[in-house]
């Protein structure tokens, strides 16, 4: 591994040495000839990287290495933001963050985002805005901030469309997409959608665990596939000049299966006292749809201000239906247990924005009302080893804000508040037990900007935010699906407040540079807890508001032209993490110092020829109060082609090339075992892929400035 690792990072080198010296090869011939040049054009590249106050945008365009990768390979270099080592995205370090397209939530985002964001081309993506410190217009939810996909540019009269096609292998994935753009008159229609299909072949798996006298060893293998769609569309309609009508539906749909077999060996005082061998089959199914209304209303004597009603429904299903098959070979006995879990979640939200400048000073105030109902029926065949229950939760969030806008002494300001009530109530019908929670949080937002010399920024901020527990936290179902484990949600959690405050410098000319400074924490956190039980020798996890969290982080990102055709680039962060919580009465720490750095080489050669060459490093990661992940190290070398006046783009990669496997490992431990599991999964992927695109556009496509986004919730 260790002989792997060096290899990724000489070949690093030598491809960036390489390609250099051809440039610089090629500039001493050009030098040669030079007498003999009469006019000389020089053109400058767009920044990548522009700041403003509430935080960065990543101009995803004048990136060539968006060309030959996907959206969410892209968001591995952006400021904030990392990868981990199951292809969930951090932003600083927390996956409790909202993805909005276009300014507007989607449902697809919040269910399936991972999926998604592969199957999306990052060069139909016009720019990344990456939200550090959110005004207090935006809901109260999203600890760590927000980011905005900018599909959309301005578009004329006519159309403009693409359609796209990508596979990897082994694994198999193939990912399918189109977005369309019609601008008639006073109507346009703005749709994307696309489609995913993945087949992961078997990968072994290990859990080991002891506990006093006690040892548990289990090997298993689970292989999988599943597919999913996705489909979203915005309508506009421009009544006149003052009043603008937007209507968007989405929908999407995706299915899974997969198949565990487990041998377990449990031994006492190293004997042999049960061995067992397990099966398990299980499918998924997720739909959800939502439509949403926006009316935008404008003034005749005052054309700051507008004011905009909006009304958005979304619903969300998710059905997980399991049988377990196991077999007693000590005792020559086999057993069955079928369990059956369907979670749905429905939301209707009602909200009115008012916008309006008073001097040079910019007001937005708003209400806003959300009624979401979650329930959850499950239940288990025989009902004597699992328990069987309907669970309802009904939850109203009424919200309100005001947020300013303001320039003093050559420094821009942002700031306001937000009051959020939110009235929860939950139900067991077949316990007939209920809890009551009613609560207000008042949310103040302070940002400060200053810019001098066009390129140096500077800012500095401080939000309170809100993480509200989603139906996955709150759902009390307990998967018995391995013999020695359980796992469940706390129908009991508390919402957590988490405390940002920010310092970040910007610089921006022929070199990008971005450094900020951030220290988070939150109290209560509702965090993964696990017990063990000795008389039955089960480890239950569930989740508790039992911890501490805190986090001093780093985040840094440079940008250098070497050449007028090699460009480097390189992304990573360090922090300390400081964790601690109670755990049946007993004081849990997981203090880790960690890191992430990713490393980028881009050369574009003649006739449109792009080659890419990544490293990334990955550092040993917390995983909750008692677990952690380990690091890892990657690479990726990538080349595309343009033909047909950019139109038509092909690209092919490779990930990993020098290792076929990698082995994740997560620890955890408790005051009576200790725990390591690891999976060993396929490490090394080729992939390929073609992008089309076509059409012509003339005139913009207008939308309202103000739509509806429930960023006050995370699973």
């Amino acid at each position: 591994m260790k002989n792997s690792k060096i290899l990724s990072i000489l070949v690093f080198i030598v491809f960036i040495n390489t390609v250099h010296a051809q440039e610089t090869k090629k500039d001493s011939i050009v030098n040669e000839r030079e007498t003999s040049i009469k006019e000389v054009v020089i053109s400058s590249k767009k920044p990548l990287i522009k700041s403003k106050i509430d935080g960065l945008v990543y101009d995803v365009q004048s990136d060539p290495e968006s060309k030959s990768k996907s959206l969410i390979e892209m968001m591995k270099k952006l400021p904030y933001l990392s990868i981990d080592s199951n292809e969930n995205i951090l932003f600083k370090g927390n996956m409790n963050f909202k993805i909005l397209i276009n300014g507007k939530e989607t449902q697809l985002l919040n269910t399936n985002a991972k999926e998604v964001l592969k199957s999306i081309p990052a060069n139909t993506i016009q720019r990344i805005e990456i939200i550090t410190n959110p005004s207090s217009k935006y809901d109260a939810e999203g600890v760590s901030g927000i980011i905005n996909i900018i599909s959309t540019k301005k578009m004329k009269d006519g159309y403009n469309a693409s359609v796209n096609f990508g596979t990897k292998f082994p694994k198999q994935e193939q990912n399918a997409g189109f977005s369309l753009n019609i601008q008639q008159n006073k109507i346009g229609i703005s749709a994307y959608g696309g489609g995913f299909f993945r087949n992961n072949p078997e990968i072994d798996y290990q859990n080991n665990q002891q506990a006093l006298s006690n040892y548990l060893d289990q090997k298993g293998r689970i292989s999988s596939k599943g597919n999913g769609r996705y489909f979203n569309m915005n309508v506009s309609y421009e009544i006149d000049s003052l009043h603008l009508l937007n209507i968007q539906v989405g929908s999407n749909f995706s299915k899974s299966k997969s198949k565990d077999l487990l041998d377990s060996y449990f031994y006492q005082q190293d004997i042999l006292t049960e061995n067992t061998a397990s099966s398990n089959n299980s499918q998924s199914k997720e739909r959800g749809f939502e439509a949403s209304v926006n009316y935008q209303m404008g003034f005749k004597k005052d054309k700051s201000q507008l004011l905009t009603w909006s009304y958005k429904f979304n619903n969300y299903d998710y059905t997980l239906s399991s049988i377990s098959e196991i077999n007693n070979r000590i005792e020559n006995s086999s057993s069955r247990i079928d369990q059956d879990n369907n979670n749905q979640n429905s939301e209707n939200t009602f909200q009115i924005d008012f916008v309006k400048n008073i001097q040079k000073i910019y007001l937005e105030t708003g209400l806003k009302m959300i009624l979401r109902k979650n329930s959850s029926a499950y239940d288990a065949v025989p009902e004597n080893v699992l328990n069987s229950n309907e669970f309802l939760n009904q939850q109203n969030i009424y919200g309100g804000y005001f947020s300013a806008k303001f320039s003093v002494f050559d420094w821009s300001f942002q700031t306001g508040l937000r009051l959020e009530g939110t009235e929860t109530k939950v139900n067991f019908t077949s316990t007939a037990t209920g809890v009551k929670q009613n609560y207000f949080n008042l949310i103040p937002n302070i940002s400060m900007n200053k810019k001098w010399k066009e390129y140096h920024s500077i800012n500095f901020g401080f939000s309170q935010r809100i993480k509200r527990p989603g139906i996955i936290r709150l759902n009390p179902f307990i998967n018995k699906s391995n013999p020695y484990f359980e796992v469940s949600g706390n129908p009991y959690l508390k919402p957590v407040v988490n405390n940002d405050v920010m310092l970040n410098y910007s610089f921006n000319k022929k070199v990008n540079l971005n450094v900020g400074l951030s220290y988070s924490f939150s109290n209560k956190v509702d965090i993964k807890v696990s017990t063990y039980d000795s008389s039955t020798n089960v480890t239950k996890t569930t989740f508790e508001n039992s911890s501490k969290i805190s986090r001093l982080g780093l985040d840094y990102y440079f940008n250098y032209p070497v050449t007028k055709k090699l460009n480097l680039s390189i992304n990573g962060n360090a922090a300390f993490f400081l964790i601690n919580g109670i755990v049946n009465d007993v004081l849990v720490k997981n203090n880790l110092f960690t890191y992430y750095l990713y490393i980028t080489a881009n050369y574009q050669f003649e006739n449109n020829w792009n080659v890419n060459s990544n490293l990334e490093i990955n550092s040993k990661m917390p995983a909750g109060l008692q677990s952690t992940t380990n690091g890892f190290v990657g690479s990726s070398f990538s080349v595309s082609k343009s033909i047909l006046n950019n139109q038509l783009v092909f690209s092919a990669s490779i990930n990993n090339p020098f290792n076929k496997f990698r082995k994740s490992v997560t620890e955890t431990w408790g005051e009576q075992f200790y725990q390591n599991n690891y999976i060993r999964d396929y490490y090394k992927s080729f992939g390929v892929s073609v992008q089309y695109k076509f059409g012509k556009l003339k005139d913009e496509i207008k939308t309202t400035q103000r739509k509806i986004n429930n960023n006050d919730l995370s699973n």
